[in-house]
């Protein structure tokens, strides 16, 4: 993300009618509890943490936080304010963004890369650990810091059909496996795809840019994709997450739609609130 310099001026739903009441000048404040106003108050005990004067609030087009700190490091939230990513841009890394790791992963990380920095610090929504080193050198761990190697060579053979069928001209930048033995990958283009045991499809994130690639929308039922193309044209498909029911269907932002579909792909309602994040019943699909 490029950073201006100044707070970004407007409103969204996350901060609702506390933005709407408020009018930014642009001028930089030092004060750090004007920033906390405009902040859930997960990100603010976050930045609290780490013990540093924010310099510039940003919120993109797609509702992510950011937030450049005095020190030189940015910290990416959602707008439920719990943290993505921790880009260091060539500082050291402070003990207080190291502890934003579980132990176990600190704890390997100084056994095994001593002499490595940190450059980037990612956490899925799955509370998945990514960690980039000097040099690019990409580490994954579980949620409670377990490092993870890359097991594309064990991924079903389910799985693996998909992914030659639809991103034949994409490649595999990671394979990971958790604890439930659920596999996340992602591809060098951006989109991450999420796989049960047995291979079954579970969730594609696409890229932010690109959307949902052409190729792999024949993969879902034809009158889904009919749907959305004669009703949000000019909408991009961003997510799909497989359901009890049927599918979860989200577009980009601004403005995103939220929809719901049965197993055919009948159209059945406008998705509810929360329902994105309830991973509930999707097993025996």
């Amino acid at each position: 993300m490029r950073f201006t310099r100044y707070m970004l001026i407007g409103s969204i739903a996350l901060f609702g009618s506390m933005l709407a009441s408020c009018t930014y000048t642009g001028k930089k404040v030092d004060n750090n509890q004007t920033y906390y106003k405009n902040l859930p108050n997960t990100a603010i005990n976050t930045l609290k943490g780490l013990k540093t004067d924010i310099d510039t609030l940003v919120v993109d087009d797609d509702d992510m936080i950011s937030v450049l700190m005095k020190d030189g490091v940015e910290i990416e939230f959602e707008n439920d304010g719990e943290w993505r990513k921790v880009n260091m841009h060539k500082n050291a890394i402070s003990k207080e963004v190291s502890d934003l790791l579980p132990i176990q992963a600190r704890t390997y990380l100084k056994e095994n890369k001593p002499d490595k920095e940190i450059r980037r610090i990612e956490r899925s929504r799955k509370n998945r650990y990514t960690v980039v080193l000097q040099g690019k050198e990409i580490l994954h761990f579980s949620r409670i810091g377990k490092f993870m190697p890359n097991d594309a060579k064990r991924l079903p053979s389910l799985a693996t059909s998909t992914l030659k069928k639809y991103f034949a001209d994409d490649s595999i930048l990671v394979a990971t496996v958790d604890a439930d033995i659920e596999y996340t990958v992602e591809l060098a283009s951006g989109t991450t795809l999420e796989f049960d045991r047995m291979g079954h499809f579970e969730r594609v994130e696409a890229n932010k840019s690109q959307g949902l690639p052409e190729a792999y929308k024949a993969a879902f039922p034809s009158l889904m994709m009919k749907y959305m193309t004669k009703n949000h044209p000019n909408k991009t498909i961003r997510r799909i997450i497989r359901k009890n029911y049927g599918y979860f269907v989200k577009t980009n932002k601004p403005n995103p739609v939220e929809l719901c579909f049965s197993k055919t792909g009948d159209y059945l309602r406008v998705a509810n609130k929360g329902e994105e994040n309830d991973s509930m019943g999707i097993e025996g699909l």
